[in-house]
């Protein structure tokens, strides 16, 4: 793939992170990465940033008119300053993707050795921002988070085919772990897997099996006991949503996992709710945002109810939901298991309970 937004070679390029220059624009532009573009890269004198918004284009070009003034406390080494806007040429048509792998890492950086900040799964789509070797930039939509991704674990579409894959019948897969097998045959060659949740797009039927056609064009065939032809919307079940959630039990505890083969805390509580109709931010610190606060009474609680903790008092860093009334509730926590508030419940967490700060409610 080419990358002709660039004005010099990859090898050229090295990151700027450490620039005292980078951090204070980092600092005053208070960008949150997690839903933005704010990217730094040096070559020779150049400082190259990226990011994916106009109007921090414009805040970027100010500061540093600003900061690289004569008289200002911060030196930078660069003479100059080039914004690349995303999502930049490297593009080109293909403006979105979608993941053809029953999981696939979102990285924080175009590096397999960099941190995994979350995932996306099996026919879930994406905007893509930035094209760099091997590796895509892209914005899920499901949540908005931003990361890199492996363009051999995706396939990129114009608009228009997006639109023709997204438009074929879908039904839904109903197993944690669903075989997409090479013939409708038993025992045949399993060549992809998708997940519990997961939307599949079909185009025709043989025997027991629906033929689904795969994003990167390839047909496969799963079993029509393994899907559903997806429901009209209906209320929220609580019975239904706790069923959900402890099903899940013992599934290792991964980070940045949202998929049965390993969640993180928040993780956990999106997938859960998510296949129960109810769309939540990706974050613990969001998800507190996301219904009506409850404080800390466990007699206030009720089944379905997200509780939140703190290890310092300041920032959330872990979410449960909310079980019984005698203080159990169910998290991902090394793996999905479950806890208690109460001192007289033999699944009593003494930690979790000097950390608990709150709880709010999604479903009223």
């Amino acid at each position: 793939m080419l990358n002709n937004h660039r004005l010099f070679s990859d090898r050229e390029l090295k990151p700027a992170t450490y620039d005292p220059f980078s951090v204070k624009l980092k600092k005053l532009l208070h960008a949150d990465q997690r839903y933005s573009v704010l990217d730094f890269r040096s070559a020779k004198n150049f400082l190259i940033v990226f990011t994916d918004s106009i109007s921090s284009a414009i805040r970027i070009s100010n500061l540093y008119r600003r900061l690289s003034s004569a008289g200002s406390d911060l030196e930078t080494p660069f003479f100059k300053i080039k914004i690349v806007l995303l999502p930049d040429n490297s593009v080109g048509q293909f403006i979105k993707g979608v993941c053809h792998v029953g999981v696939a890492p979102v990285r924080s950086d175009g590096d397999s050795s960099s941190e995994q900040i979350t995932q996306i799964l099996y026919g879930e789509g994406f905007d893509t921002l930035q094209m760099d070797g091997d590796w895509i930039r892209a914005r899920l939509h499901l949540d908005g988070y931003v990361g890199w991704v492996s363009s051999s674990q995706v396939t990129l579409f114009t608009e228009n085919e997006f639109d023709n894959y997204r438009s074929l019948r879908q039904v839904i897969a109903t197993e944690k772990l669903l075989p997409l097998f090479e013939k409708p045959v038993e025992h045949s060659n399993q060549i992809r897997e998708a997940l519990l949740g997961n939307r599949l797009a079909i185009t025709g039927q043989r025997g027991n099996f629906f033929e689904v056609k795969l994003p990167d064009g390839s047909n496969a065939y799963a079993k029509k006991s393994g899907v559903a032809f997806i429901p009209a919307a209906k209320n929220l079940s609580l019975k239904r949503l706790l069923e959900t959630a402890l099903s899940f039990k013992g599934i290792s505890y991964v980070w940045g996992g949202r998929s049965p083969k390993g969640f993180d805390c928040s993780g956990f509580v999106q997938t859960v709710f998510r296949l129960n109709g109810v769309e939540l931010p990706r974050d613990a610190n969001e998800q507190f945002l996301a219904g009506k606060a409850v404080g800390k009474g466990l007699k206030k609680l009720r089944p379905g109810d997200l509780l939140f903790f703190s290890s310092n008092g300041n920032k959330i860093n872990h979410v449960a939901i909310f079980l019984v009334r005698n203080g159990e509730f169910i998290h991902s926590s090394g793996f999905v298991r479950i806890n208690s508030l109460d001192p007289r419940n033999k699944n009593f967490s003494k930690r979790l309970f000097s950390n608990f700060i709150g709880a709010c409610r999604i479903i009223y």
